[in-house]
This record gives C-alpha cells, structure tokens and sequence, in this order.
C-alpha cells in the first residue's frame, strides 16, 4: 500500500515537472529582431551591402546578423565569387 502511495506520488511529481517545463519552453520565444529585419528579401545587392556594413556595428548579435545577410547574398548571387588565375613565366639565356 505505501508502494503504491509513493509511485502516485512519483508519478504526480513527475507530470507536473514536465507540465511545467512545457509551459515554459512555449512561452520563450527566441528575439530575433536584429537577426532578421522585415523587408529583408526585398532588398537588392546594394543595400545588402550597406547593411553588412551596418551588421559589423552591432554588439554581440552581429555575427548572426553578418551571416544572415550573406545567405541573402549568396541566395540572390550577389557575392562574386573569386576569380584564381595562374600563370608561369620562365625565361631564360645563353
């Protein structure tokens, strides 16, 4: 009988830990008000440029931010992608 009152019990406390847990974690909702801006799919290579710019300035959101507007970037194929060239000289005389 006291077995049985201490699984109930157990099992009680066990529901509301996860009741209140799941309570909490949906309320918190990531800020992601500097992350990403409304308006920023519209924006055209120019001004993703002026806002990587204006990323560097940020505090400690920054390097999120700098990311995301490179994925725009990168999406819109905005960046150009470096140009390698080589070449080999060999000269000589007698």
């Amino acid at each position: 009988m006291t077995f049985d009152l201490l699984d109930e019990k157990m099992v009680n406390s066990l529901i509301m830990i996860v009741l209140c847990s799941s309570l909490l974690l949906a309320c918190a909702k990531p800020d992601q008000s500097i992350l990403v801006k409304e308006g920023d799919d519209l924006l055209d290579c120019g001004a993703l440029a002026n806002e990587l710019v204006f990323a560097k300035k940020l505090g400690k959101n920054a390097p999120s931010r700098r990311r995301h507007i490179k994925a725009l970037q990168d999406k819109k194929q905005c960046v150009k992608k470096p140009e390698i060239s080589i070449s080999i000289g060999v000269s000589g005389s007698l």
